[in-house]
């Protein structure tokens, strides 16, 4: 069986209300780094798959990470309001962290809703730490630290 699979992820894309304030998460906490901040335009493809109305702004700012250039993307609407998430939640970013503390007391102290801690078993019998919290916009985030192999 090829290695080659017919499909590749280019990133993940989040609706949020500001993106100044979403990367006090995704940058300064998380680890992200900002490759750029843009301002979308009209004819942006945002509005079309988003469904955002035409009177709303957009920015967009694109994000990467150790394993993959640009992996995430927020693009900013404002001037209308945005709906709360639906809940069940109907996505999530899993994340993998480095320094699952500091990930953890930064979440905190932006005053962030964080469910209770949980111990991870993977699949492959590694045990770890992981939680989930709500980013600004009630998008789910789980952050995961392995700490052992089994």
């Amino acid at each position: 069986m090829s290695n080659e699979l017919p499909v590749r992820i280019q990133r993940a894309n989040l609706v949020v209300a500001d993106i100044e304030r979403s990367l006090r998460l995704y940058r300064d906490i998380l680890g992200f780094r900002v490759d750029y901040v843009l301002d979308s335009g009209e004819g942006s493809y945002s509005y079309t798959v988003f469904q955002i109305p035409r009177e709303a702004e957009t920015r967009f700012a694109a994000l990467s990470c150790r394993s993959h250039d640009r992996s995430l993307a927020l693009t900013e609407v404002s001037g209308i309001d945005l709906p709360e998430p639906a809940r069940p939640s109907s996505h999530a970013l899993v994340l993998e962290v480095d320094d699952f503390d500091a990930v953890l007391e930064g979440a905190r102290a932006e005053g962030l809703h964080i469910f209770p801690e949980e111990t991870l078993h993977t699949h492959d019998g590694r045990v770890g730490r992981e939680i989930g919290l709500l980013d600004y916009d009630g998008h789910l985030i789980v952050p995961y630290c392995i700490q052992k192999a089994s």
